[in-house]
């Protein structure tokens, strides 16, 4: 029994690009990277201190387009093959977790409350956290609890190898690929 692939729409630049400079740069090198300049670029807070920012993003069966006023698509993006990605690149695959992130770093913050109740306000915490204000009180312990507790939660959402090829193949709920490095392009 054969299997059928699915397809990856890659969107460079994390999701997607609007920069059709960084596509074509992408094209002329023949790999796909990431813009160096994570902050603003569709990359959240949550993603980079779960150390995410270290992968290219890509969507198994999803798109993402966005379009001027005359209705061309002014996104740029590859196709490739899912399961060649997971075999010859090593990709993990699994669910998004950035809502699983901020989760957990509310319940860092929370922990952190209550090992020391003279900090008292768990936002001001998680906004210390989102903002990188390590100096601020609590900050610096909730994001070591963050650090240690987050390879528990990606360590149980996402797979490689064998396992991988398994999941794409058989999940209905969507999922991302994350490619480390440069990955190939497709032409």
């Amino acid at each position: 029994m054969g299997y059928s692939y699915r397809k990856v729409y890659l969107m460079a630049d994390a999701y997607y690009t609007t920069d059709e400079s960084h596509y074509n740069e992408c094209l002329e090198k023949g790999t796909i990277v990431p813009i160096k300049d994570w902050y603003g670029k569709r990359f959240c807070i949550e993603d980079f201190l779960a150390g995410d920012h270290q992968y290219i993003f890509m969507f198994v069966n999803d798109r993402y387009s966005i379009f001027d006023e005359n209705g061309k698509d002014q996104t740029f993006g590859f196709v490739l093959d899912a399961e060649s990605l997971v075999t010859e690149s090593n990709a993990l695959v699994g669910p998004d977790l950035l809502n699983e992130y901020r989760s957990l770093i509310n319940e860092c913050a929370t922990l952190s409350v209550e090992q020391n109740p003279a900090l008292k306000n768990v936002q001001l915490i998680i906004r210390g956290v989102l903002a990188g204000a390590v100096t601020e009180p609590g900050v610096s312990e909730t994001m070591l609890l963050f650090r240690t507790r987050v390879s528990e939660l990606q360590n149980e959402h996402r797979c490689q190898g064998e396992a991988a090829l398994k999941l794409l193949r058989e999940s209905t709920k969507p999922l991302e690929l994350l490619v480390g490095g440069n990955s190939p392009a497709s032409r």
